[in-house]
């Protein structure tokens, strides 16, 4: 006779496994009150280099290819606190690609840990990592595009997106 096992929920291990491994920082507490869960996309921002972002992670959530100069498509799903507290970091693992005909060599692999700046539970949202030449990167959460005028970077590190002036209210 076969023993059965039960299973959790996924959510459930999706929840354990972000309390265990996913955030580089203690957590006090992990409970589903007190973790909130975004999409994972990317943004590119070096359409001079050539360079594509091949693909990426962000503490083990996948992120899609971004284009030279292009957003990626968003990816299911990272968890992080409800509660932004000081030191909170990501580390992120991207990979280049060139161009269809771009006879280069892309650039090694990287990974960086880097903090993520704050944020509240109202607005919070997905997990963007923006892409830089020499290598540099940042991760921000938002629930705003990166068009939107409370978007969470300066006019010079949105370059070359632009925010947008006809955007009004929340």
């Amino acid at each position: 006779m076969k023993s059965i096992t039960k299973r959790r929920p996924v959510s459930h291990r999706l929840r354990q496994f972000a309390c265990i491994g996913g955030l580089t920082v203690m957590l006090t507490a992990c409970s589903k009150n007190d973790m909130l869960a975004g999409d994972v996309s990317g943004y590119n921002h070096m359409p001079e280099s050539g360079w594509s972002i091949a693909g990426f992670t962000v503490n083990g959530a996948g992120g899609a290819n971004a284009s030279p100069g292009y957003g990626a498509g968003s990816s299911c799903c990272m968890s992080f606190p409800k509660h932004w507290r000081p030191g909170i970091k990501a580390k992120v693992r991207w990979f280049y690609d060139v161009m269809v005909g771009d006879p280069r060599t892309p650039p090694p692999p990287q990974e960086a840990e880097v903090e993520i700046p704050e944020y509240t539970p109202k607005t919070a949202g997905a997990i963007n990592v923006h892409f830089y030449s020499d290598h540099r990167i940042k991760v921000v959460i938002s629930r705003y595009a990166i068009e939107h005028p409370r978007y969470p970077l300066s006019e010079e590190d949105k370059k070359p997106w632009i925010t947008r002036t006809d955007i009004v209210g929340e």
